[in-house]
């Protein structure tokens, strides 16, 4: 039990971190459901369980002032404590995102309280000409972040799920009603804004290819993704052919009117 503590501490600390690793991503829920999954030897459901919540928080961004369900702190806590129970990939996403909310309202507490004044203090320093202290000022606010929601993770899953299901069972039916729902509609939400960010004319028809091998060829990823291959290696053979002959023909254009 010692050990899965000190395990979800790490994986928290590391997720939450992942601004300062370039934006690495390694906090969204595929990759700590991985971890989450080695931590409890069982990868592959923690992977099916980081999948699962993934979908879930792919439709969701932050914009402006909106802030969307914290996909950090609810996929650790709700791949961890349905690993922990022996519960499956259901369950965890039952989890996921009730445990995302409660964790958004921390953020919220930090965003619209502390960050505000400690901002303001940031201001005063550099009225003073107090340029490094005003600097390391926004420095803390990020690790304060980081440590205030590694440790509620961590003091979280050491809690148990039992605790954590009591807060939950506290939040009106309506509003947990309409969390199920959202997470039956959010994945159809994520596809839907990648599509849009990516569609074009020219990709469509291999959209809609990839769409008919799935669903009426029955095929899986890898075979869907070996016929896209195929596609791309004989479309750059047959642009590249095209590219061959029209070099050649320019070329040949060009010794003719040296001749004459």
């Amino acid at each position: 039990m010692v050990g899965q503590i000190i395990g979800i501490f790490f994986i928290s600390l590391i997720a939450n971190s992942q601004d300062f690793l370039g934006t690495s991503f390694i906090g969204r829920p595929i990759v700590t459901g991985m971890f989450v999954g080695l931590l409890f030897g069982n990868l592959k459901e923690g992977l099916l369980m980081g999948a699962a919540s993934e979908l879930i928080f792919m439709g969701l961004m932050a914009i402006g002032a909106s802030v969307p369900p914290d996909e950090i702190v609810g996929g650790i806590l709700g791949t961890a404590f349905a690993l922990k129970n022996g519960l499956g990939v259901s369950s965890a996403i039952t989890l996921v995102l009730p445990i995302a909310t409660l964790s958004l309202i921390v953020r919220n507490i930090l965003y619209v309280l502390v960050f505000p004044a400690m901002t303001h203090q940031a201001d005063h320093l550099a009225d003073e000409g107090k340029i490094t202290e005003a600097g390391n000022m926004h420095l803390w606010m990020s690790f304060l972040q980081i440590i205030l929601l590694t440790v509620l993770t961590t003091l979280a899953f050491a809690v148990g799920s039992s605790a954590v299901g009591k807060i939950i069972r506290m939040i009106p039916k309506a509003v947990t009603d309409g969390l199920t729902i959202a997470t039956y509609i959010l994945p159809a939400v994520g596809f839907g804004m990648l599509i849009n960010m990516t569609y074009s004319k020219k990709v469509a028809p291999f959209f809609f290819l990839g769409f008919v091998c799935a669903a009426y060829l029955k095929l899986n990823t890898i075979a869907t993704a070996i016929i896209g291959a195929i596609c791309a290696a004989v479309m750059y053979i047959i642009f590249d052919e095209i590219r061959s002959n029209s070099e050649k023909s320019s070329t040949k254009g060009d010794e003719i009117y040296d001749d004459f």
